[in-house]
């Protein structure tokens, strides 16, 4: 791989679209796989980005001035001639129709990159293994907050980093070859353990089912301090589970570590309240409350994210009630039409009642 890499981004949502547009300021054949609205308005316009202050209130946003960035936009892996990585920038859910989709279509050594929250893309992405001789499967971790306003359209709070690793341990000359590429666009490092690495970033997307499920960001919070509760003990449960499991903390630039978790949790909120409601703010709209608010989806990385930790929980005899409750008033409430999110204070009742 080389500087001159083909690079495709599958996908033109907010991650796919934030990465197209870093990466294709510093090489030139970066392609981004899309069709419909996006595409037609990225060709037209060039891809819109802007960057916003964590603690700009949503509403606000829609006043952004952003950035037209030309990007190059393809509707298939078909019209790029041996490209060297294929980066899929879409949810778990979507990905195994696409993987099978690639059969017949992968070269040798191309890099299948799957770029998804929690560990389900290490089997969905599995089976492109088979479809080309010498083809690779990478992963990454992605941490930093991005959304999406309309197709074409994205906002970012900051350029955060990207960690890249491989369930294959010899894959290491494949890790330094993207990462050498990508650092061009975003910070990247290779992740040390990447089984520490993705449950580390799993544990941080448990709070993604609590703020939709509060409506954060469209509804205000009126009691921050049973907002800590419920959050602080997920986190808590999370960390408790993970270390049940085996799983040591892998510190990712500019996530929370563990030991601030706890102390969230455990500490008094006397001491502990001012940071986190400093934290709260900087906390954007969440790619699972972008699910169910903008695109009214049923299909949600829930199950990937906080029923794979309940699985966990369960095979290491873990209670965790916080997570428990939430998960199943997510479940409810997800599927329901108009749903605009749930008052903190009938959380909260319902962890206790659970409890």
């Amino acid at each position: 791989m080389t500087k001159d890499a083909k690079i495709i981004i599958y996908g033109a949502g907010a991650i796919g679209c934030t990465l197209a547009a870093w990466l294709s300021e510093k090489h030139e054949h970066v392609y981004l796989l899309c069709r419909g609205e996006s595409a037609k308005r990225i060709r037209e316009k060039g891809l819109e980005i802007y960057s916003a202050p964590p603690t700009t209130p949503y509403p606000l946003l829609e006043k952004r001035r952003g950035t037209y960035v030309p990007i190059k936009v393809i509707e298939s892996i078909d019209e790029v001639e041996n490209p060297d990585v294929i980066a899929f920038a879409v949810k778990n859910y979507s990905l195994p129709a696409i993987v099978k989709s690639l059969e017949g279509k992968i070269n040798k050594d191309t890099v299948i990159w799957g770029l998804q929250n929690g560990v389900a893309n290490q089997r969905s992405l599995t089976p492109a293994l088979s479809f080309g001789e010498g083809a690779e499967v990478l992963f990454g971790v992605l941490a930093y907050n991005a959304w999406l306003d309309a197709p074409g359209v994205v906002g970012y709070q900051h350029k955060g980093v990207l960690v890249i690793g491989s369930a294959n341990t010899i894959q290491q000359q494949e890790l330094k070859n993207v990462a050498a590429v990508f650092n061009k666009g975003i910070e990247t490092f290779i992740a040390k353990d990447w089984r520490n690495v993705t449950h580390t970033k799993l544990l941080i997307n448990l709070g993604n089912s609590i703020t939709t499920l509060l409506g954060k960001n469209f509804q205000s919070t009126t009691r921050p301090d049973l907002l800590q509760k419920i959050i602080s003990n997920m986190m808590l449960e999370g960390m408790n589970t993970l270390k049940a499991e085996g799983i040591k903390e892998e510190r990712i630039k500019g996530l929370p570590s563990w030991t601030l978790l706890k102390a969230s949790a455990v500490l008094p909120q006397l001491i502990t309240a001012p940071l986190f409601r400093k934290n709260l703010k900087k906390m954007g709209m969440s790619s699972m409350a972008q699910d169910i608010f903008s695109r009214n989806a049923t299909d949600t990385e829930l199950d990937d994210i906080n029923g794979y930790m309940l699985s966990l929980a369960d095979k290491n005899n873990i209670a965790a009630p916080y997570n428990r409750v939430v998960y199943r008033l997510c479940k409810e409430q997800f599927g329901k039409a108009g749903f605009k999110g749930m008052s903190v204070e009938d959380v909260y009742n319902a962890v206790q009642s659970g409890i």
